[in-house]
């Protein structure tokens, strides 16, 4: 697969973060206590600039309030000795284990990477909770294609969809609108074909670039179903085309 990262423009200050997020790991797995530390984001993605932080996840062994205190502190005071933005969450693990993960932490933590894991507890609480059914890749795509179905693509000729609507209603701006929620169910789709959770929003397009499989000239494709070359009926025609290619 293709590096993304050497795709991406701008200063690439990842050496940086991961000195400082190596000291932290340092100091903070030294407090007896701590049970596991995960760096996250952009350590792992090995890309950070000025828009980045350092991504930390500290897992507690017993609920300690007074070390969960001073964890914090260690990385405030990184934050103000170093002028990068620390992002230092510390957690109870037992409060860890029973709390439901929702997408974004399934995705961040299925990209982590457990650099301290003093019993290894850690390692097999994020497999169990990254654990899912059989059926749960499935049902995401069955759901989203329904969804789609609704929204652009009728199982049937005679059938209208929400985007037929609002061309009916005089409403091409909102047309091209729901044009562009149905390419974002077509990507979480495809990262169901894929077997990933979907990243948050604003990376969802740019990781779905490099899963295992593809829609053919995929890239290409989606940027010609993307550009809105003007609010027309012939140009939202030419844009269901190109979505249709993909699906």
């Amino acid at each position: 697969m293709v590096d993304l990262m050497e795709k991406l423009h701008g200063e690439n200050r990842i050496e940086e973060f991961r000195k400082i997020a190596e000291l932290l790991k340092s100091k903070i797995a030294s407090y007896e206590g701590v049970s596991g530390i995960v760096c996250a984001g952009g350590l792992i993605r090995r890309f950070a600039d000025k828009y980045s932080d350092v991504d930390i996840i500290v897992l507690l062994g017993e609920k300690d309030k007074d070390l969960r205190k001073k964890v914090r502190k260690i990385g405030k005071e990184e934050q103000r000795r170093s002028g990068v933005d620390v992002d230092l969450e510390v957690h109870f693990l037992e409060d860890f284990r029973t709390r439901k993960w929702d997408e974004m932490a399934r995705w961040d933590f299925s990209h982590s990477e457990i650099v301290f894991d003093l019993e290894g507890k850690v390692r097999k609480l994020f497999k169990k909770k990254l654990r899912v059914s059989k059926s749960f890749w499935l049902k995401r795509i069955v759901i989203y294609g329904e969804y789609l179905k609704w929204y652009c693509f009728p199982p049937q000729d005679n059938v209208g969809t929400i985007v037929d609507a609002w061309v009916d209603r005089g409403d091409l701006i909102s047309a091209h609108y729901c044009l562009d929620y149905a390419l974002g169910l077509l990507i979480r789709i495809i990262f169901a074909l894929n077997r990933e959770f979907l990243p948050p929003p604003k990376w969802e397009f740019f990781y779905s670039c490099n899963l295992k499989w593809l829609p053919s000239n995929y890239k290409k494709r989606i940027s010609e179903a993307l550009t809105i070359k003007n609010l027309s009926k012939s140009d939202l025609d030419r844009r269901l085309r190109a979505t249709g290619e993909l699906a």
